[in-house]
């Protein structure tokens, strides 16, 4: 079974989902260049400083390459202030309660008692630099410069996803979390890696800590990360019950029954039955392992452009290309058990049987006798169904006659 989203509501709601990641995207590129201005601001030397080579593996650019650059920039060099990080809890016990107190002692970051730091005056503008003020601020602007690009390319995924929903019938058993969460706000996830899904969870981190004020977020519609929009909200109301979200706090890994998703989807009018192009099966006037053989056939020499063997197939070729595949088939007497059973069917060849396959877009087909440039491929094809399909039980390859 196929789905789709339901065509009288899709637009609207693909649209919604691209608005919001519209603005999210402009909060991500106010913040990037806020604190681009703001390095260009506090710390004169930053383009000479962005351009520190760092060694494989090496996150910050190190104390002795930062004080280089100052030093020959004309700065002078002051006695600096040690640095701490915060630093692990300390057990306590009271003396009246004897009630265990948790308290936290800072820890002096290794080597800062010999970092100094530099100062000069600019425009009668007197600064005053530290080494992991510097490398504070190059960390939030790098981060972002990098974390818009991401937001950036998520929203022209968004824009060029499709309608179609394929991995609903090729991931049959179950699904990502986050694949529904695509679906409820009206975009298909079936070409959408999952990596580029990750980047959000990974660069939403910056925006939860809480020293760092980025006041361009602080707006009651801006979502931090996923998880705090409302349809993440309704998947975890419905499918997050007995989930493992202390061992996958991100969902990339929880999984959702298939069948249980799209039974709700369906109740709740996210997704339709894809039934506009369904043949009935029942009615098909060829063996189904000979159908599914030509059908295979025909879409890798691309013939037809349907993708699923119990849709309508749709001719991608030249009405006379219809008409070569069909005489030829008929010349062939292939699939033969159709024409040994009813043996009246062989006096011409019927377009009708065909009609269950290709539907009636190809109007007169019997009037479009020209071979074909593509002749060559048809034929394999015919060949190749007699050896497969009737063991190659029929004396001779016959071709159409065209004019």
């Amino acid at each position: 079974m196929s789905y789709f989203f339901p065509h009288a509501t899709r637009e609207a709601t693909r649209q919604k989902t691209v608005n919001d990641f519209e603005k999210h995207c402009q909060i991500a590129i106010d913040i990037r260049d806020r604190l681009l201005s703001e390095f260009i601001e506090y710390v004169p030397l930053f383009d000479k400083l962005v351009a520190i080579k760092r060694e494989e593996g090496e996150l910050d650019w190190g104390y002795e390459k930062w004080k280089d650059i100052y030093a020959k920039n004309g700065w002078t060099e002051v006695e600096g202030q040690p640095q701490y990080r915060s630093g692990i809890d300390i057990k306590d016990y009271s003396d009246i309660t004897g009630k265990e107190i948790k308290r936290e002692e800072p820890k002096l970051i290794e080597g800062s008692e010999k970092w100094n730091e530099f100062v000069k005056i600019i425009d009668g503008i007197t600064y005053r630099n530290s080494y992991p003020e510097d490398q504070q601020m190059y960390w939030q602007w790098f981060w972002w410069n990098f974390n818009t690009k991401n937001f950036q390319e998520r929203l022209e995924l968004i824009k060029a996803s499709s309608y179609d929903l394929d991995f609903l019938d090729k991931h049959d058993d179950s699904i990502y979390f986050h694949e529904a969460f695509l679906v409820i706000m009206g975009v298909s996830p079936d070409k959408m890696k999952r990596d580029k899904f990750k980047s959000w969870l990974v660069m939403s981190i910056s925006l939860k800590v809480e020293e760092l004020d980025y006041f361009e977020a602080e707006l009651e519609w801006f979502k931090k990360e996923y998880t705090e929009f409302e349809e993440w909200q309704i998947l975890l109301r419905r499918f997050g019950k007995n989930k493992d979200f202390l061992n996958d706090r991100t969902g990339l890994e929880l999984e959702i029954d298939t069948q249980e998703f799209i039974e709700w989807a369906l109740k709740n009018g996210i997704i339709e039955k894809d039934t506009a192009h369904f043949r009935d099966g029942s009615e098909a006037p060829f063996e189904a392992s000979f159908t599914e053989m030509l059908h295979k056939e025909l879409m890798a020499k691309k013939l037809i452009k349907q993708g699923k063997h119990h849709h309508t197939w749709v001719w991608a070729s030249t009405k006379n290309a219809y008409n070569y595949l069909v005489r030829s088939l008929f010349e062939n007497q292939t699939p033969k058990n159709y024409w040994i059973d009813e043996p009246y069917k062989r006096k011409n060849a019927r377009w009708e049987p065909w009609q269950h396959y290709f539907g009636n877009d190809i109007s007169r087909p019997q009037n479009q006798t020209t071979e074909p440039s593509n002749a060559p491929k048809i034929d394999l094809i015919v060949q190749k169904l007699i050896v497969e399909h009737d063991k190659g039980n029929i004396n001779g390859f016959k071709y159409p006659e065209c004019t």
